[in-house]
């Protein structure tokens, strides 16, 4: 651990107590041992600079869990920055089950050997990095990964099939999704927000039969929306605003018995006043069976026809954002019945 702590300019670090200075590496600040040997080692936001060494690999027989990473809102002066190609040496830690790498300056491609090695992982979080390449078919090989981070890098092409043979995964973030998706009957969060997906919202996202988050914002996804969604009936939170949807809103959204928000809001093109695409049509009266809701955002389209009344019995309502449409009023007596409702926009439509 010396070798780490120098090569990583131990001594600017925010908290070093005990590094180098005890003989005992099990009181070093964020070492944890088992048996005597180091299992665990969090340094997460502590100012580490510099690279990690070869010499880390040694631990290979012992470290469980290495966290080293940073929040997407860590200040500068406590930000991670291990500005090197993903080490391949990682590999050798075969008894890691949590890796945590997240947004600490990552170049290059993922070594195929970390996926097939690292066999026992269960957490890999190698996201908001400058990892470039394309995914490995060798991914299959994490056969006990559950949560899989990936996403906010420069990864290219598409995303292989193999990643529908991760049978354990729940939580999972890339920058894009094959038809094989659909097979990740485990999976509880997808997000795959905030990249340049195109095409159609795949149909297969209504095999996830687990999922209870899916954010697909801030893409370009286009054309109709499929409502085979409408199978997650264990969704919670729906969001696929900002993107070029060109849909009605299906029906069986309202089957979606469990969904605490719902955002298909700025699905839309005014320029020049000539649009090509936005969600359009009327409000269907099925959004009415959804009785969890607490967020319902579906302003800047092209919605039009009247306000509907089944609205009003939505009693856990707080948000109800339909501005910037082209709805008609009045607004029905029914929506007094929501009394936990805290932000209620209408304007810029024909009320």
């Amino acid at each position: 651990l010396a070798s780490f702590y120098f090569g990583l300019n131990g001594d600017d670090w925010l908290n070093k107590q005990g590094w180098v200075d005890s003989k005992n590496e099990c009181t070093w600040f964020g070492v944890s041992c088992l048996d005597g040997a180091v299992s665990k080692l969090e340094l997460d936001e502590n100012r580490l600079v510099g690279e990690i060494v070869p010499e880390f690999a040694l631990f290979g027989d012992s470290l469980n869990q290495l966290s080293l990473g940073n929040q997407y809102d860590t200040p500068s002066d406590k930000r991670n920055q291990i500005v090197m190609p993903v080490p391949s040496f990682l590999s050798e830690l075969t008894y890691l089950s949590f890796l945590n790498l997240e947004g600490i300056g990552l170049t290059s491609t993922i070594p195929e050997e970390i996926y097939s090695s690292l066999t026992r992982l269960e957490s890999l979080y190698l996201n908001e990095n400058d990892i470039t390449g394309t995914l490995s078919p060798a991914i299959a090989d994490l056969k006990s990964i559950e949560v899989l981070w990936l996403g906010g890098n420069s990864l290219r092409g598409s995303i292989i099939s193999e990643i529908g043979q991760l049978s354990t995964l729940r939580d999972l973030s890339l920058e894009s999704n094959p038809s094989e998706i659909g097979q990740l009957s485990n999976l509880e969060v997808l997000d795959i927000s905030d990249n340049a997906l195109s095409g159609t919202v795949p149909v297969q996202l209504g095999d996830l039969i687990s999922l209870r988050h899916l954010d697909l914002s801030n893409n370009f996804f286009e054309n109709q929306l499929s409502p085979a969604l409408g199978k997650l009936q264990m969704l919670e939170v729906l969001d696929i605003s900002y993107n070029w949807l060109s849909s009605t809103i299906p029906s069986e959204y309202g089957d979606m018995i469990s969904l605490t928000s719902l955002s298909l809001d700025y699905n839309y093109n005014d320029e020049s006043g000539y649009f090509t695409w936005g969600m359009h049509g009327k409000l269907p009266t099925e959004l009415g069976k959804l009785k969890n809701l607490q967020h319902l955002h579906l302003n800047d389209n092209y919605l039009s026809g009247t306000l509907i009344s089944e609205i009003g019995q939505l009693f856990l309502l707080e948000t109800l954002h339909l501005q910037n449409n082209f709805l008609l009023g009045p607004i029905p007596n029914e929506y007094s019945k929501c009394v936990l409702l805290e932000e209620l926009l209408l304007e810029e439509n024909n009320i």
